[in-house]
C-alpha cells in the first residue's frame, strides 16, 4: 500500500505534468490559461507541503499548505469561469481563501480540531466543484463537459464521505498523514481530484482552440460570413438534402453596387464599413437555416433551403429594403453613392450540379446590374435565357 507521503508526491508530479502541458497552450492567449497554470503550480506546491508536513515547521505544514491548496482550487474555478466567458469574481475567491486561512489558524492554535480543519477544507473544495460545474454548464458544449461534471460530482461526494467518516469514526484521526486504510483511500481520491480537474480544463481549452481555428478557417474575418470554401461544402450538403426531401433550394448572389467607386474615392476603410453594414443587415434578415457567405470582394451568396423562386425574390426585396434603411440612417460622405444591392436569384433544378445553379444565378445578377442596379432578377432552371423582371 502506498504511504500517504507518496500519494502527495504523485499528485504533485501530476500537477507538474499538467502544468507543462498547459504551457504549450499559453501562447494561444486564451482567457483562462493563466488561471489554469496558476492552479497547477499552486496544486504542486500544496501537495509538496502536505507531503513533507512532518519535517516542516507547523506554519508551513498547516496554515501555508491549506491556504496554497485552497488557492489552487480558487484559481481553477476562475480558469473555468474565464473559459465559459463568465465574470471571474477574483475578489470573492480571494476573500474565501483568506477565510480558509483564518479558520485553519483558529482550529490549529486556539481551538485545536483536526475535524474542524477538515470540515473547512471539504466545504471549500465542494463549493469550488459546484462553481466549476456551473461554469461548465453555462459555457459552450465541448468534449470534456461530461468528464468535468463527473469529476466535480465525485470530488463533492468524496468530501461528503470524508466528513461522514470523521464524524462517525470511533477514533478521530489527528493528521492527514496517519497511515490507515481509510486515510489512504480518502487521500488518494482527494489528491488526484485537482490534477484531474486541471486536465479537464486543458481538454476544454484544447476544444476551444480547435473550434476557434475552425471558425477562422470557415468565416470571413471582416463580415463574419461563411468563407467561399465553406459555402460550397454547405451547398453540396443542402443540395443532397433537398433532393432527398423533394424541397426546393434557392440560391441568391448579391453584389454591393458602386463598391469600386466607394473604395477608389473614399478609401478601403469606407469600403470595409459599407461591407460590414451590408453584411450585418443581410444576416439580420435571414433565418438560422440560411447560409450567408462572402465569395470575394463585394460579392456574397445566400442559400435558402426549402424556399421556392417566388419566396426567394421576396427575401431579396426585404434585404434591399433593409440595406437602404440602414444606409439612410448614416449620412454618406460627400460624393459617395448610396448603398444599394443588385441581386440574382434562382433555384436548383432536378439532378443538376450546383455549379450550373451558380452560373444561372450569376447570369441573373449580371442582368440586374446591366438593367441599372438596385434590383432583383430571377432566372428559372427551365429557361436559362429568359429573364424574369420583378
Amino acid at each position: 500500500m502506498l504511504a500517504t507521503q507518496q500519494i502527495f508526491l504523485i499528485a504533485a508530479l501530476l500537477c507538474f505534468l499538467v502544468f507543462l502541458a498547459l504551457l504549450s497552450a499559453a501562447s494561444q492567449r486564451v482567457r483562462g490559461v493563466r488561471a489554469l497554470l496558476s492552479a497547477a503550480l499552486l496544486g504542486m506546491c500544496g501537495n509538496l507541503l502536505y507531503a513533507f508536513g512532518r519535517e516542516l515547521p507547523p506554519l508551513l505544514a498547516y496554515e501555508a499548505a491549506n491556504v496554497v491548496y485552497s488557492g489552487a482550487g480558487a484559481a481553477l474555478a476562475i480558469g473555468y469561469r474565464q473559459l465559459a466567458g463568465l465574470p471571474e469574481r477574483l475578489g470573492r475567491f480571494v476573500l474565501l481563501v483568506g477565510a480558509v486561512g483564518v479558520l485553519i489558524v483558529l482550529f490549529h492554535h486556539y481551538h485545536y480540531s483536526f475535524t474542524g480543519r477538515s470540515a473547512v477544507i471539504s466545504l471549500f473544495q465542494a463549493g469550488i466543484c459546484i462553481d466549476i460545474a456551473r461554469s461548465v454548464l453555462a459555457g459552450q458544449r465541448h468534449g470534456a463537459r461530461r468528464f468535468v461534471l463527473l469529476m466535480c460530482a465525485l470530488v463533492a461526494l468524496g468530501h461528503a464521505g470524508r466528513m461522514l467518516w470523521l464524524v462517525t469514526a470511533p477514533e478521530t484521526p489527528g493528521s492527514l498523514l496517519q497511515p490507515s486504510v481509510m486515510s489512504v483511500a480518502i487521500l488518494t481520491a482527494a489528491s488526484m481530484a485537482l490534477p484531474a480537474l486541471i486536465l479537464g480544463g486543458l481538454l476544454t481549452l484544447h476544444r476551444y482552440i480547435v473550434l476557434e481555428a475552425e471558425h477562422i478557417a470557415n468565416h470571413d474575418h471582416l463580415t463574419g460570413a461563411w468563407s467561399r470554401k465553406a459555402f460550397f461544402e454547405i451547398a453540396e450538403r443542402e443540395l443532397a438534402r433537398g433532393k432527398r426531401s423533394g424541397q426546393p433550394l434557392a440560391l441568391m448572389l448579391i453584389d454591393l453596387d458602386h463598391f469600386k467607386t466607394i473604395n477608389d474615392t473614399h478609401g478601403h476603410e469606407a469600403g470595409d464599413v459599407a461591407l460590414e453594414l451590408m453584411a450585418e443587415r443581410v444576416r439580420g434578415n435571414l433565418r438560422a437555416v440560411d447560409c450567408f457567405a462572402r465569395l470575394g470582394g463585394d460579392e456574397f451568396a445566400v442559400l435558402l433551403p426549402d424556399t421556392d423562386l417566388k419566396q426567394a425574390c421576396g427575401v431579396g426585396d426585404k434585404l434591399q429594403e433593409a440595406v437602404r434603411a440602414a444606409a439612410a440612417a448614416v449620412p454618406p460622405a460627400p460624393g459617395q453613392p448610396p448603398l444599394t444591392l443588385s441581386i440574382g436569384v434562382t433555384v436548383t433544378g432536378d439532378d443538376e450540379a450546383f455549379k450550373a445553379a451558380m452560373a444561372r444565378a450569376d447570369a441573373a445578377l449580371y442582368n440586374a446590374k446591366s438593367a441599372g442596379r438596385n434590383r432583383v432578377h430571377a432566372l428559372t432552371p427551365e429557361s436559362h435565357l429568359r429573364w424574369h423582371r420583378r
